[in-house]
């Protein structure tokens, strides 16, 4: 009898072992939404010589009808949201910068998008070495900690076209590559804002490059165009 019991005891407790690990699931692979835009600054008068990069990486979710009754009840009114889907919306910057008068030091971070009370929407700038210590995704909205928010301006029906699938651009001026415009389109409605960017200087002596093929000097992006 005491056999059987320990041989019982020792299948019970090899069935929940196993059960504790079956909870533990896995996601992902190729992500196909995965979408990009980035502008790089360098003088291109003799070979190349950079003045900075930014990089904003996402995942396209899709519009929905639907998504107008919400956007119009509140319902998210003094939340944080994830922006894009599937992994985190991530940005770049080798230079600090400014998105609706809010300054962004170079560095790596993800964003979100913070709702007020009153319904205004802001960009959430979270410190990505900070997020990925303390094990925060971005499913989980009510964990995260931004460094900054930057304001955004709503559009409400700005655009006679819906567009399915969201569309982050980041782009600079032609006239003045100081000056830019951040914006997320989707659906009929875009959120904006100006963007400033504080682009390295030459230092004395430096040498410039040796032609490096650079897709753009002046903040233009080769392959993706700003939606206006």
């Amino acid at each position: 009898m005491r056999t059987n019991l320990l041989a019982l005891a020792f299948a019970a407790s090899a069935l929940f072992s196993s059960s504790a690990v079956a909870q533990v699931q896995s996601m992902g692979g190729p992500d196909t939404a995965r979408q990009a835009s980035w502008v790089i600054f360098a003088e291109m008068t003799n070979g190349f010589t950079p003045h900075g990069a930014v990089s904003i990486n996402y995942s396209q979710p899709e519009w929905k009808d639907s998504y107008d009754a919400v956007l119009a009840s509140g319902k998210f009114n003094g939340t944080a949201q994830r922006l894009g889907k599937n992994w985190w919306t991530s940005l770049d910057t080798t230079v600090a910068l400014e998105i609706g008068g809010t300054k962004i030091e170079a560095g790596s971070y993800y964003l979100g998008i913070q709702v007020d009370k009153d319904g205004k929407m802001g960009l959430m700038v979270i410190d990505a070495k900070s997020s990925n210590q303390h094990g925060w995704l971005p499913f989980v909205a009510a964990q995260w900690k931004a460094v900054a928010v930057a304001p955004l301006e709503l559009k409400k029906d700005a655009h006679k076209e819906s567009q399915l699938k969201m569309l982050i651009a980041i782009s600079a001026d032609q006239a003045d590559t100081s000056k830019g415009t951040f914006s997320i389109r989707w659906g009929k409605h875009e959120l904006v804002a100006p963007v400033a960017f504080h682009l390295a200087a030459k230092k004395d002596g430096e040498k410039k490059g040796e032609g490096h093929d650079a897709h753009d000097a002046h903040g233009k992006q080769a392959d993706k165009k700003s939606p206006k």
